[in-house]
């Protein structure tokens, strides 16, 4: 009995040292102590109070679909509420003016509006008579928007003599007028539409600026108006405006949401992820940044059976390879323990081993 006492304890030892260490080494590639999901109703409230309720409504609807934020009652209140705003007769009268007399707005139907007036020349006449008004006041002069409508105005001739075929140029140009004047236009493309507007006044022609605006257009037809608008204004030059075209192939209106989660590192980590499902992409980006990075280090399948047992909408056929008592034991147990476990069972077989030793030699 005594024999078989000291076996089961000894025995015991070892499995706690293995289950330590195999802690340890899974620590070592990631630690998913680290990783914590985003609560979306902070950042929602910030954009309802802001009367942005489109960007509120598509940021929770992002994170709602999942259980952890869909159980809590104030999500799906917040959410009918933003929802019972945007489709109040008041609300869209008030976004299709907007977007008619100021050629801007945050809401589909203001936008719309926006860009229909600039194919009817009255959104570029418009802004051409504001800056010619400002010019003749004395006033800071826009030289990109006055660079866009001239644009917009060539390329509106343009259309109607070539009988549509430079339309994908003229929906660019109103696309980017947008931009601009939703302060979603990054400085580099600023400067590039202001040398090929002086490029095109010269030769009347729109042949220059068709490869630059080529990329803006397909985005538009993939991704909408409104998440157009929010990848570009992350882009720094035109060779991330061109990778943003296969990563919005690859995840389409999803694309602006899963950037802004990831503070704009889901374009690196997606490549790291090649073969990845979107579905746990996007469930991964629901521990923003640190979660892609986790996937990207752990592997697809490892990271599901870590973080995905009580992701429902991301579950997949991962099953059975690892008990969920030695998820919990991951997620909870903290290093200093599985250090001085580790280091106290062996300094134990150590001693067993030098014990032994001396009575056989």
């Amino acid at each position: 009995m005594r024999y078989l006492f000291k076996f089961s304890f000894s025995l015991s030892i070892l499995i706690l040292v293995t289950l330590s260490l195999l802690l340890l080494e899974e620590r070592q590639i990631f630690n998913v102590q680290t990783l914590s999901q985003t609560d979306p109703l902070p950042h929602t409230k910030s954009l309802i109070k802001k009367e942005k309720y489109l960007e509120a409504e598509e940021y929770l609807s992002y994170f709602i679909q999942y259980e952890y934020v869909k159980k809590i009652p104030e999500s799906r209140e917040l959410l009918k509420t933003i929802q019972t705003k945007r489709n109040s007769y008041e609300y869209q009268q008030s976004k299709f003016i907007e977007g008619f007399l100021k050629g801007k707005s945050d809401e589909d139907i203001g936008k719309a509006t926006a860009i229909a007036s600039d194919f009817l020349l009255i959104g570029d006449i418009r802004d051409l008579s504001i800056e010619g008004v400002h010019y003749f006041n004395d006033k800071k002069v826009d030289n990109v928007v006055v660079a866009l409508s001239s644009l917009g105005l060539l390329a509106t001739v343009s259309t109607i003599y070539t009988l549509g075929a430079t339309a994908p140029v003229k929906t660019s140009i109103s696309v980017l007028k947008y931009a601009k004047s939703a302060n979603k236009l990054p400085s580099w493309l600023s400067k590039q539409l202001i040398e090929h507007a002086k490029i095109a006044k010269k030769t009347k022609s729109l042949d220059k600026i068709k490869t630059l605006l080529q990329p803006i257009h397909q985005l538009y037809k993939k991704v909408g108006l409104s998440q157009t608008l929010n990848l570009i204004s992350s882009t720094k030059n035109v060779k991330e405006l061109n990778k943003l075209i296969k990563f919005s192939s690859r995840f389409g209106k999803k694309s602006p949401l899963l950037m802004l989660t990831t503070n704009n590192k889901a374009l690196h980590y997606s490549k790291l992820l090649p073969n990845a499902q979107s579905k746990n992409i996007y469930y991964a980006s629901t521990y923003g940044e640190h979660g892609l990075k986790a996937m990207s280090k752990m592997g697809e399948a490892k990271f599901m059976r870590r973080m995905g047992t009580k992701a429902h909408f991301a579950k997949t056929g991962y099953k059975g390879n690892f008990s969920p008592l030695f998820n919990y034991l991951l997620k909870n147990l903290p290093n200093w323990l599985l250090f001085t476990t580790a280091f106290l069972g062996l300094f134990y077989f150590i001693k067993k081993f030098y014990v032994l030793a001396k009575r056989l030699f």
